[in-house]
């Protein structure tokens, strides 16, 4: 400024310009408070507070539209703009070309965005989340060895159920290297360690000191592990995007560790208590066998045995008269048949006279095997009834067979079977010698003509000899 510019008298308006004019190039990020919000059609006014200060600021129309959140008092706003003078006024302003929701406010924004996002794949569903294993053998834990996380879970570990064994491998917990580090744990124990449920645990801490837990890349990794994952992550009010995808969500350290583990005071409890419950179960049985022994005894059947064979020595001896009176009747049967028979062979030739003898000794037969098997069966009532009864079935049907060959047989040698087609048995009067030869009668001698129904008596007039 001149010495001529020194002495110069300056009017509120061009003192205001050039005071505008002096900020023009600053434009800065300014973080704070939001406080005395006032919202116009084209503008909004409101100023940016710490502990020591407050900032006016107005926001326009074009810079609103940019804004994809609501200002609020009390949101804790980052925000660039150029400073300048209100030259009406005088008063010193930030005119806001952008915000950004900052601190809590922002991370709470992002929280809800992703939660909603992942939400929506299913991974924060019940129905994929894996049931802990009631008595596990060994236990992973990923934590910070620096923090109480790690003492807090190991000495509820020991106390609640000192036989599992455990494998800790530590991560960092906080930070921009949180994530990878929770991560490749997360990987290194389903890969190399054969353990039963992971614990994930770390102490409290504000939402920015749990971001690692509120990552995408986290919770998918969770999800994709093989090994039931149980979280214990912040304080009782925290509740992070891991705790939403983990298999089980305890409040803290502690409680994580007191659901991955059963308590051996209440194993043994129970124990003592199945044991009670089988023995006084076990003793209701034997008693409740011991009256229905008891009770059997007393029974009429078991001290008089004769109750229980009677019915069925009576139904076998039903069989016996039944099977022996069938065998009666159809030998009687056959024995008619073969009288009929014989009656009818008396008139063949002698060569065929001896077949009824023959069926006699064989009706003979089977008769004294009929009786041999009747003496044998009073010795063996049981099984042997059966069998000698498919025997005779057998025998019968066997002698039926060969009967009724025999009688084919003889129906086919049968002079009478010869005499149906057309033939006829010529005999001197008074014989039963046939004729051969027309030499052997004489003229006027009387033959006797057996045809296939009927005789004739004839008288010979004459033979080829007389001529």
């Amino acid at each position: 400024m001149s010495v001529k510019d020194k002495d110069r008298v300056y009017t509120v308006e061009e003192v205001n310009r050039l005071a505008d004019g002096l900020l023009q190039d600053l434009v800065i990020w300014v973080e704070g408070e939001v406080s005395n919000l006032r919202g116009y059609s084209n503008y909004i006014f409101f100023s940016i507070c710490d502990e020591d200060a407050v900032l006016p600021c107005v926001m326009f129309k074009e810079a609103m539209k940019k804004t994809q959140f609501e200002l609020q008092d009390g949101m804790s706003l980052l925000v660039r703009g150029r400073l300048g003078i209100y030259i009406r006024r005088g008063q010193y302003r930030l005119n806001v070309y952008e915000a950004q929701e900052a601190g809590e406010g922002r991370l709470r924004r992002e929280f809800m965005r992703l939660m909603r996002e992942l939400s929506k794949e299913g991974l924060f569903d019940e129905g994929v989340k894996r049931k802990l294993p009631a008595y596990p053998d060994r236990i992973g834990l990923i934590t910070s060895l620096e923090g109480a996380a790690v003492r807090d879970v190991v000495i509820n570990l020991t106390r609640r159920f000192p036989g599992a064994r455990l494998v800790i491998r530590g991560v960092r917990v906080q930070g921009d290297e949180a994530v990878s580090d929770i991560i490749a744990a997360l990987d290194l124990f389903n890969r190399a360690f054969e353990v039963d449920v992971l614990i994930l645990a770390r102490g409290g801490g504000s939402l920015e000191d749990l971001r690692p837990f509120n990552t995408e890349e986290l919770v998918r990794a969770i999800r994709r592990s093989s090994i039931p994952v149980v979280t214990g992550v912040g304080h009782e009010p925290d509740i992070t995007l891991s705790d939403l995808a983990a298999d089980f969500r305890a409040s803290t350290p502690t409680g994580a560790a007191e659901a991955a583990t059963p308590s051996s005071a209440e194993l043994f409890s129970l124990l003592k208590s199945r044991e009670a419950s089988l023995l006084a179960d076990l003793r209701r049985r034997l008693q409740h066998h011991r009256r229905d022994l008891g009770s059997l005894a007393d029974r009429r059947a078991f001290s008089d045995p004769s109750l229980v064979t009677g019915q069925p020595i009576q139904r076998l001896a039903d069989v016996e008269t039944s099977l022996e009176s069938a065998v009666r009747s159809s030998l009687w049967e056959r024995g008619e048949k073969l009288e009929a028979v014989s009656s009818a062979l008396s008139r063949f030739p002698r060569e065929y006279r001896d077949l009824p003898d023959r069926l006699r000794e064989a009706s003979r037969q089977l008769g004294s095997a009929v009786s041999a098997w009747w003496r044998w069966r009073e010795m063996e009532p049981a099984l042997r009834g059966r069998q000698m009864a498919a025997a005779v079935r057998s025998i019968l049907a066997a002698s039926e067979g060969r009967f009724e060959l025999s009688a084919s047989r003889l129906q086919a040698l049968s002079p009478l079977a010869v005499l149906s087609r057309g033939y006829a048995i010529v005999t001197r009067e008074g014989q039963t010698r046939p004729l051969v030869d027309s030499a052997g009668v004489g003229k006027g001698e009387m033959v006797d003509v057996k045809l296939h129904r009927g005789e004739l008596y004839c008288e010979v007039k004459s033979s080829d000899d007389d001529e």
